[in-house]
């Protein structure tokens, strides 16, 4: 009963909707002044869906059910109709008229910091074509707080050609962005 409960919490702590609903009112009127904290949190949880929900978010495919406020994966099954699919368990929990639901549409200005927080997720990805891209996104818009996810992509990437690009590419960050350079 106590290994049950030790793994029933642990499964609840990873679960990505209750941290969602912590930030239920910033990320339904979300501004890029205000979302920021929300996108960290969400991007540093530990949660495996993470990464599901930044690209869903990013997508303009999350939408939230107006009655309770929870957020969902929609997608479209007529023009007045949706299909909500629940971010942690990945089951169908319904189809919603369109009247019921509101649909998170991020600004431009949101959904590059997304795409930043994205891109830690993007170079350890197990597709290669996602981490090229990845890379591909640093060097179109180069930060500092990509400095650390790179550095830690490096040693297990296993394509040498991209481990290359990320050593050539965590160089040119070092050299920009790292105080410790001397």
């Amino acid at each position: 009963a106590v290994l049950l409960s030790c793994l029933t919490a642990t499964a609840e702590e990873r679960a990505i909707q209750p941290l969602l609903q912590e930030y239920h009112e910033v990320i339904a009127k979300s501004s890029r002044k205000t979302i920021a904290p929300v996108i960290n949190a969400i991007a540093t949880s530990g949660s495996p869906k993470a990464q599901l929900v930044l690209e869903t978010w990013t997508a303009k495919a999350m939408w939230m059910r107006k009655s309770d406020g929870v957020f969902f994966v929609g997608e479209k099954i007529d023009s007045k109709i949706y299909q909500l699919i629940d971010f942690d368990s990945g089951q169908v929990v319904g189809n919603y008229p369109k009247k019921e639901l509101k649909q998170l549409k991020p600004n431009s200005g949101i959904r590059a910091m997304i795409a930043t927080a994205l891109v830690m997720f993007q170079l350890s990805d197990p597709d290669k074509a996602k981490r090229h891209g990845a890379l591909t996104s640093i060097q179109r818009d180069p930060e500092a707080a990509l400095l650390a996810p790179l550095r830690a992509s490096i040693e297990t990437e296993p394509d040498a050609a991209l481990k290359t690009q990320k050593q050539r590419l965590e160089r040119l960050l070092t050299i920009g962005y790292d105080d410790n350079t001397q």
